[in-house]
């Protein structure tokens, strides 16, 4: 298969197009900037999906496409720009282009938590209060009604939290005051983790599926608890200072009956790249 990848400097895109790339699919990375470079063999198109200049030559005899570009920032214009607008943009060029299949990268973060019975699975509610829960959760939800309307052949994943090289400390562990205290808040609820190369892998399986017109979770097996990860040594010794949110509604997690507070006075983990155990 010919793919195209966008998004392709970013954390999943680089792993995807490694993914593929081991698959034996040729690869077009699509990408706005030139700080991330690739194998020979690997085409690299510099483009910006919001601009829509210079698209069906990238697209030209593709397969599918793996839609990994996006904002991950709050800034809603930011958000309306790099994730809506460039999507539009992106199944516009696919239609005239007759590439028929799109694999879109969305978040676990689409689901309302806390509407959510003892599984969070595909048919748990999508959140609907989007003005609560910011740009982020807003563009995300319009970029799948935009791909799911589009005609296309559309699989979309909704991954958990991706981490792997370099990103092994994120927001939902809590918050740390100074270098060796860590405060988290419902710590025996369980992280959905996924690995980035699993993650990766995910979306290449994605495209090459017979089956068309599907939305799955991506999540690795053995979901750790929050202090679990911590604990096992996912975390930095030096841990990164983090603001407490303010009050509201809680982003990524089910709001429990009692909320367990954790101070550790030690480092966490061992000098070294972060680690967290693997699915069996």
């Amino acid at each position: 298969m010919k793919l195209v990848v966008t998004g392709a400097s970013g954390f999943i895109g680089r792993a995807v197009v490694e993914a593929a790339m081991r698959r034996g699919h040729r690869v077009v990375a699509l990408l706005r900037s030139d700080r991330v470079a690739f194998p020979a063999e690997v085409e690299v198109v510099h483009a910006d999906l919001a601009e829509a200049h210079g698209l069906e030559s990238a697209l030209a005899g593709a397969d599918a496409v793996v839609h990994c570009a996006a904002s991950m920032g709050t800034d809603p214009r930011e958000q309306q720009r790099d994730t809506v607008i460039a999507t539009k943009n992106l199944l516009e060029a696919l239609v005239r282009s007759n590439v028929p299949r799109i694999v879109l990268a969305s978040s676990l973060a689409v689901y309302d938590h806390l509407r959510a019975g003892p599984v969070l699975d595909e048919a748990t509610p999508l959140e609907t209060d989007t003005q609560a829960r910011g740009a982020y959760i807003e563009a995300k939800l319009e970029q799948e009604r935009l791909v799911r309307e589009s005609g296309l052949d559309a699989r979309i994943l909704r991954p958990g939290i991706v981490w792997g090289p370099g990103r092994g400390w994120f927001y939902h562990l809590g918050a740390t005051v100074g270098r060796r205290v860590w405060i988290a808040l419902a710590g025996a609820a369980k992280l959905p983790l996924v690995h980035v190369e699993s993650c990766a892998e995910a979306f290449v399986l994605a495209a090459e599926a017979e089956r068309s017109g599907f939305t799955l979770n991506v999540i690795d097996d053995g979901a750790p608890t929050r202090t679990g990860n911590a604990a096992s040594g996912a975390t930095r010794r030096t841990l990164p200072s983090a603001r407490i949110p303010e009050r509201g509604r809680a982003p990524h997690a089910r709001l429990e009956a009692a909320f367990v507070l954790k101070v550790r006075r030690r480092a966490l983990a061992p000098r070294g790249s972060p680690r967290a155990p693997r699915a069996p």
